[in-house]
């Protein structure tokens, strides 16, 4: 087998990005867009010791898995890997990739699994989407980066985010244009636009953060103007300043332009302001599914004492604080906390305090026996092992584990499963067309 050969292969399997798998004289090649089942003429695009790569040429037989993507995108921008499969397959797809790699990695058995909760209405679905900025042929163009590169693929629209918020990123465009603002160039770290990042909550109002290289966003009152007058939906407009050589969207400083510098989103009977920086989940009917099973797994008593671990800007906190004695959560980014304190306030929840610190480290200020629940939802590398070790130190009753990484989660289940025994397992489909799942575990100590 060489580069550039044609072979026909068969699908037998998904691998964790929905590739295809295909076992050529048992030899593995991934291939983007086929599914299993289905039987194809590839051309073999590269090639690797233990694997290679291949790209769809000809279907020849046709899963009944397969749908035409309503995106003509598709394919060409780095976003939407899955969108060809048919949903309900999308989300056994998300469940069975999970268990495998629990089983795999945790070396779990009879793992008991509730389900995967997937959305009535899977498309347009982000309340929180990063748009870059390109010049090309002397016009600023806006749009998601190809896959595995940092060249734009132009956007016209966009299935997984408001359709408005597709409207506002193009007229910024347009207005760049309009006023000869140039784009930021990364090799020459010179122009002004980076990104435009947009917020939206439940009642259809937005926030628009123009992220800037320079301290200067010219022409700004035209802009604001302007983009007032054409999208009264927004409600703040907020210039992010970011002049870092750095692949990060957001800088460190906020310059208010219209509006509070917030957008504030109801949850669950709460109110929440949301800032450029808040982490805060991007799906809002899946959010509301997934903190109510946080909550059914946490099963707090009015007399517990409930810690939070990794809280961010404490929507899980200030939601359980109303069904438990006390609530303690800690993050170690204090702008998170900043807003944490501000959401209790915002709500009237006086059982609750946050602390800026690594939940590794505060949670050993707890006494053996204090605390009755832990919640984590860590970011995608897991929980710290420190962390882990003072779990089964403190003989923490029973925890509720949040991920959005499978892969970490089996790890850190793995070392948590001498002393704790897994209860229930649900997946959270958060991100429809797109291969990753979120998961909420229930473990209780043996």
């Amino acid at each position: 087998m060489v580069e550039r050969e044609r072979i026909i292969v068969e699908c037998l399997d998904f691998n964790h990005q929905g590739q295809g798998v295909c076992k050529p004289n048992s030899f593995p090649i991934f291939v983007d867009f086929l599914l299993i089942g289905e039987i194809a003429e590839i051309e073999i695009i590269k090639l690797t010791k233990n694997y290679g790569f291949g790209k769809i040429l000809k279907l020849i037989k046709v899963s009944a898995d397969r749908v035409k993507p309503p995106c003509p995108a598709f394919g060409k921008c780095g976003g939407c890997e899955i969108m060809h499969m048919r949903y309900d397959a999308q989300l056994a797809f998300k469940q069975q990739m999970g268990i495998n790699t629990l089983k795999k990695i945790a070396h779990l058995r009879n793992l008991p699994v509730s389900g995967i909760v997937g959305m009535d209405q899977p498309f347009y679905y982000r309340n929180k989407v990063q748009i870059p900025f390109q010049k090309v042929k002397n016009q600023v163009i806006c749009g998601f980066f190809k896959k595995n590169s940092h060249e734009i693929f132009p956007m016209e629209r966009c299935f997984i985010q408001p359709e408005l918020a597709t409207k506002i990123a193009l007229f910024v465009g347009n207005l760049m244009n309009q006023y000869q603002i140039p784009a930021y160039d990364e090799e020459r770290q010179s122009g002004c636009l980076r990104h435009v990042l947009i917020r939206s909550n439940s009642k259809n109002e937005f926030m628009l953060v123009l992220v800037t290289n320079t301290k200067e966003l010219p022409h700004a009152n035209q802009l604001i103007k302007s983009l007032q007058n054409e999208f009264p939906l927004i409600k703040t407009i907020i210039q992010n300043i970011n002049n870092e050589k750095t692949n990060v969207v957001l800088g460190k400083k906020n310059l208010v332009h219209m509006g509070s510098g917030f957008l504030r989103e109801e949850l669950l009977g709460l109110t929440f302001a949301v800032s450029p920086h808040s982490f805060f989940q991007t799906n809002y009917e899946q959010t509301s599914k997934l903190y109510r099973q946080v909550l059914k797994y946490a099963n707090p008593q009015l007399t517990d004492v409930i810690v939070d671990g990794y809280c961010g800007v404490g929507t899980i906190a200030v939601f359980l604080a109303r069904f438990c004695k006390r609530v303690v959560g800690i993050e170690i980014v204090k702008e998170a906390v900043q807003d944490a304190r501000a959401n209790a306030l915002l709500n009237n929840i006086s059982n609750v305090e946050f602390i800026v610190g690594k939940t590794e480290e505060e949670i050993y200020k707890f006494s053996l026996g204090e605390i009755n629940i832990l919640i984590i939802d860590p970011p995608r590398k897991g929980c710290a092992p420190q962390l882990l070790q003072a779990i089964i130190e403190k003989q923490i009753p029973k925890i509720v584990y949040v991920s959005c990484n499978v892969a970490t989660l089996a790890r850190d289940l793995a070392f948590l499963s001498s002393n704790y025994e897994i209860k229930d397992v649900t997946f959270f489909d958060m991100f429809p067309q797109i291969s990753d799942v979120e998961i909420c575990v229930l473990l209780q100590i043996t």
